[in-house]
């Protein structure tokens, strides 16, 4: 699925664009569009889109049935090979030039960054690290659910999960203070983002066994209007001064059903000039590296940048255009090093783990023959 790189190039350059050019994207509503936040929910999106449809081949019925506790097995191998590795390398090499204060890092370490900043209230140096926190506690739960939930169980479940993400967030601008719930320190945990993930995961339910095209029109008429009208409603309620605990509560959930329409039309393959965007290879191949993007991006300006900088003798900012482009550059160049030396060969290793079992050969009279585990 090429253009959902594509859109993993743009959820990605919109967290960029956030923290190392932060621009105002217009007078008036538009002041109020957090780029960052819309950038991490397509990740989110995305990934319970992703997640689900791998896991639903375990279940059975599924074209990698049979037994389910070594499907997860490989399932949190494969998400190991992938993730783990870079990400940890990264880390040592923070802590080796103490980088981050030394109390965070057992934090970092064990993917407990989100919770850390709900307690404290605070955001990180890195702060973009949450997101992956949130990301593996996801991984965690969700084979389990997934896989063993019987069938009956499984789209109301989801609806309940989904339904108490807005719940949370609207409990958070209660609990705890104004500016923290506004700048979504309290809103980091897990919880706060299973409508996000939660949808992506109901889109990949219901593309399972469509024949007749009938969820992308579901989507089309829908999902994408009904999206659209929560998003747009609280962006203005909060605009207006009417109430900001309505965005909180509600423009994460409206921006992942908008989500939900542009994932699901670009898995069918998006026309027009949407999908050639989408399809443009160099595009395609940033989206496949964004993993790496997201992690240094932060790291290229607040210790490559600032260590440069202060060396010349001259003061630095990570703002700006002319920075957005320098640091872009700088991140792409050691996202695709990482990527093709030390992140692909060890993705390669994923072909030992394979989801549905290797053949084996059974000797009869005739000579052997290949018969499934």
């Amino acid at each position: 699925m090429p253009q959902l790189d594509g859109l993993r190039f743009f959820a990605v350059m919109a967290v960029v664009v956030a923290h190392n050019w932060d621009p105002s994207l217009g007078p008036g509503i538009l002041d109020r569009v957090n780029l960052g936040g819309l950038g991490v929910g397509l990740f989110f999106v995305l990934s319970g889109f992703l997640i689900t449809g791998i896991l639903l081949q375990g279940r059975p019925g599924g074209s990698a049935s049979g037994n389910r506790p070594r499907f997860m097995k490989q399932f949190y191998v494969r998400r190991f090979l992938r993730i783990f590795p870079i990400y940890y390398l990264v880390l040592i090499g923070i802590t080796i030039l103490g980088s981050e204060r030394s109390e965070v890092m057992p934090w970092l370490f064990t993917y407990t960054t989100n919770i850390y900043i709900w307690d404290h209230l605070t955001f990180l140096r890195f702060s973009h690290f949450w997101t992956l926190a949130v990301e593996e506690q996801f991984y965690l739960f969700w084979p389990l659910l997934l896989l063993f939930l019987p069938r009956r169980w499984l789209l109301p479940t989801l609806i309940l999960l989904i339904s108490l993400a807005p719940l949370y967030r609207l409990y958070a601008t209660y609990a705890y203070p104004a500016d923290a719930a506004g700048s979504f320190t309290a809103g980091t945990l897990t919880i706060g983002h299973l409508d996000s993930l939660g949808l992506g995961a109901l889109l990949a339910l219901a593309f399972q066994g469509d024949q007749s095209g009938r969820v992308r029109s579901i989507l089309v008429r829908i999902v994408l209007p009904v999206g659209l009208a929560i998003y747009v409603t609280a962006l203005a309620l909060s605009h207006y001064g009417v109430s900001n605990r309505a965005m909180i509560t509600l423009d994460k959930t409206g921006a992942a059903l908008v989500f939900c329409w542009l994932i699901g039309v670009a898995s069918l393959g998006l026309r027009g000039i949407g999908g050639r965007i989408l399809d443009y290879g160099p595009i395609v191949y940033l989206g496949k590296i964004s993993y790496g993007i997201y992690i240094f991006h932060l790291l290229i300006p607040l210790i490559l940048f600032s260590w440069i900088a202060k060396h010349l003798g001259v003061s630095y900012s990570n703002t700006g255009f002319v920075n957005f482009v320098a640091t872009s550059l700088a991140t792409f160049a050691v996202a695709a090093l990482s990527w093709h030396f030390f992140e692909a060969p060890i993705n390669r290793l994923k072909r030992h783990f394979p989801y549905k079992p290797e053949p084996v050969a059974v000797v009869h009279p005739a000579g052997p023959i290949a018969d499934r585990a």
